[in-house]
């Protein structure tokens, strides 16, 4: 095979291939774009998530749509189940004593819910960025979404 085949084939080959790690993400849904053209990802849907079930492959399945896709990690009151009315409070500061010129420590963030005016009961929960997202899209409807917590145990 000739220089000229082997350019012709290379040429070729990238055109074929839609495969990426990194690239441009959607800043609403926080998923890729689509097209070849814009360098977007292709979907996953649902035949193919029926394929890795019925495989057992379950752990790569959570993997590719949850772990490396879109995960978020969201703040839920337990009391309440709310998980969209909570915010950081920085604690009061305390006297800064400098020892041999390190800048002093941060203290750390206190998670408050607003609806419930308390920290206490305060859970950190995984779950996919759509699913905040279906949450604000019926808050904007007026309809609120509570999350009932478990202890974790299966139960």
């Amino acid at each position: 095979m000739d220089a000229s085949k082997q350019e012709t084939w290379h040429d070729c080959f990238c055109c074929m291939f839609q495969v990426r790690s990194t690239g441009t993400i959607d800043q609403v849904t926080q998923k890729p774009i689509k097209g070849r053209k814009h360098g977007g990802g292709i979907r996953f849907g649902e035949m193919e998530r029926d394929s890795l079930l019925a495989h057992g492959a379950a752990y790569l399945l959570h993997d590719r749509l949850h772990t490396c896709s879109d995960h978020y990690i969201a703040d839920v009151c337990s009391l309440c189940g709310s998980m969209l009315n909570t915010t950081f409070i920085q604690p009061l500061k305390r006297p800064v004593r400098e020892i041999g010129g390190l800048p002093p420590g941060r203290a750390p963030k206190k998670v408050t819910c607003h609806a419930c005016k308390t920290s206490k009961g305060m859970e950190t929960v995984a779950m996919p960025y759509v699913f905040r997202y279906l949450a604000a899209e019926l808050v904007a409807m007026n309809i609120k979404m509570t999350l009932k917590l478990s202890s974790g145990n299966g139960a």
